[in-house]
C-alpha cells in the first residue's frame, strides 16, 4: 500500500523536473537570441572604376642660388627688401670699392710702364737690325735686342691681365642676383666684413614659378606605370606628357595640373624607393619649398572592381589588412585582403572576398570570429553607390562624412 502512495509521487516529480528543464532550455535559446548584437552590413559593389595612383612628396624650388661674395671687404649698402622678388641681373649688395679702385689704378700704370718699355724695345731692334747689314754690331748684339723686345711685348701682355683682373675685382664689389626669383633673409648688414670664398651666404635666392614636386615612388611601381603608359592605359596630355592633379596636406585641392617627368631618376639603396619630380605652375606662389604634397596620377579604368568602404577594413600592421564577413549562419568571419587602388570612402579590392560576401560597417570593435549577429541591410546604398561615381577630387569632403557616420555609430 505504502509503495502504490509513493509512486504517483515520483511520477509527478519526475514530470514537474523535466517541465523545469525544458523551460529553462527555452528561456536560454530565446536569451542567446535575444543577445545576438545587431549588426550593418553592406554587399560588395561591383564597380568600372578610375584607378589613380597616389604619390606623396614635398615641393622643391626649380632653382636655387646662394649668393656669395667674389671678394672682400666691408658691404656699404643692400639694395633689396628681405622676402621680395628680385630680378636677375639686380644689384643686391655694394662692398666697399676704395681697395679695388686702387688696385686697378696701380695695374692701369703698369701696363704703361710695359708699353714705354717695348716702345723702346722695338726701336733698338730695329736700329740694330739695320747696323747688323754693315756689320757695325755683332750678331750677339742683334740677338739680344730681339730678345728685349719680345720680352716687353710679353709685358704688356702681362699687364693687360692685370688690368682685367682688377676690373673683375672691382665689378665684384657690385653683388648681383644671379636668377629671379624670391630672396630670404639677409645673414650680413651693413658694416660687415665679408670675405672672398665663405662659407656662409649673404642671402638665397629661390624661383618657384613654376616648382619641383618630388614624388617617393617603389622601383616595382615605376616600372608598371611605364609599361602602362606604354599600353595606354595611362592618359597622356598633347604632348605626350603625364599630368597629375596635386592635393594639400589639408585635402585642398591645387587648382593647377602638374607634369610628371621620369628622366633623371635614382633610387635610393636605403629604401628602394624611386624620386620623381613633377613640374607645376606656380604664378601665385602659393607653393613653397618643403610643403608635403600629394600627387594623384590617372592610370585609366579597372573592369568590374569589387569595392568595399574604407571604414570596413582593418590594418593590423604594415602587411596584414583584413575585413569582417557575415556568413551564411550569421556569424562573424574574418577575411585577409590585399587592397589595390583608393576612390573616395572606398577601397578597391584585389584579392581576398568574394563577390557575394557580406561586409561589416558597424559595430567593429565589438565582435569577435565566430560571433553571431543579427545582419540588418545598410540603407544608405544609393548614397555610397553615389560616391564611387564621384570626382576623385572630392575625397577630402567624402573622407569627412566618413568621419562623422562613425562618430555616430559609436553614440
Amino acid at each position: 500500500m505504502r509503495l502504490n502512495k509513493i509512486l504517483p509521487f515520483c511520477m509527478m516529480s519526475a514530470l514537474c523536473l523535466s517541465m523545469t528543464t525544458g523551460c529553462d532550455k527555452d528561456k536560454t535559446l530565446a536569451k542567446n537570441q535575444q543577445m545576438a548584437l545587431p549588426v550593418k552590413f553592406t554587399p560588395i559593389a561591383i564597380k568600372d572604376v578610375p584607378i589613380e595612383l597616389t604619390l606623396t612628396g614635398r615641393t622643391n624650388a626649380l632653382r636655387e642660388a646662394e649668393v656669395r661674395p667674389q671678394v672682400s671687404g666691408i658691404i656699404l649698402k643692400r639694395f633689396f627688401a628681405e622676402g621680395s622678388e628680385v630680378k636677375k641681373g639686380q644689384q643686391l649688395y655694394q662692398i666697399d670699392p676704395a681697395t679695388y679702385e686702387a688696385s686697378l689704378a696701380a695695374a692701369k700704370a703698369d701696363l704703361a710702364k710695359a708699353e714705354a718699355t717695348e716702345y723702346s724695345a722695338k726701336l733698338r731692334a730695329q736700329r740694330y737690325q739695320e747696323l747688323l747689314k754693315t756689320k757695325a754690331v755683332s750678331q750677339q748684339d742683334y740677338d739680344d735686342a730681339q730678345a728685349n723686345y719680345k720680352s716687353a711685348t710679353a709685358q704688356i701682355l702681362a699687364a693687360k691681365a692685370a688690368v682685367k683682373t682688377a676690373e673683375i675685382n672691382l665689378a665684384y664689389t657690385h653683388v648681383y642676383a644671379p636668377i629671379t626669383g624670391i630672396i630670404g633673409k639677409s645673414e650680413f648688414t651693413e658694416g660687415a666684413l665679408v670675405t672672398q670664398n665663405q662659407q656662409t651666404a649673404l642671402a638665397t635666392i629661390q624661383q618657384l614659378d613654376p616648382i619641383y614636386v618630388d614624388l617617393g615612388e617603389s622601383v616595382n611601381d615605376l616600372l608598371q606605370t611605364k609599361k602602362e603608359i606604354a599600353e595606354g592605359q595611362i592618359h597622356l596630355n598633347q604632348d605626350n606628357k603625364v599630368e597629375v592633379s596635386l592635393v594639400f596636406e589639408n585635402g585642398q585641392v591645387y587648382p593647377e595640373k602638374g607634369i610628371l617627368g621620369f628622366t633623371g631618376v635614382s633610387v635610393d639603396q636605403s629604401t628602394g624607393m624611386v624620386t620623381i619630380r613633377a613640374t607645376v605652375a606656380n604664378p601665385n606662389q602659393v607653393l613653397l619649398p618643403g610643403m608635403f604634397m600629394r600627387a594623384k596620377l590617372p592610370k585609366g579604368i579597372k573592369k568590374g572592381a569589387m569595392l568595399v568602404p574604407q571604414n570596413s577594413v582593418i590594418r593590423a600592421n604594415r602587411s596584414d589588412t583584413y575585413v569582417f564577413i557575415i556568413d551564411k549562419d550569421n556569424k562573424i568571419q574574418q577575411k585577409y585582403v590585399n587592397i589595390g587602388a583608393e576612390i573616395p570612402n572606398f577601397f578597391v579590392i584585389d584579392s581576398g572576398l568574394n563577390k557575394d560576401d557580406r561586409i561589416l560597417v558597424s559595430n567593429i570593435q565589438k565582435v569577435r570570429v565566430g560571433m553571431e549577429v543579427t545582419p540588418i541591410p545598410e540603407e544608405n546604398t544609393t548614397q555610397k553607390e553615389q560616391d564611387i561615381n564621384k570626382d576623385p577630387t572630392s575625397a577630402a569632403s567624402a573622407d569627412n562624412n566618413s568621419a562623422e557616420n562613425a562618430k555616430q555609430e559609436q553614440k
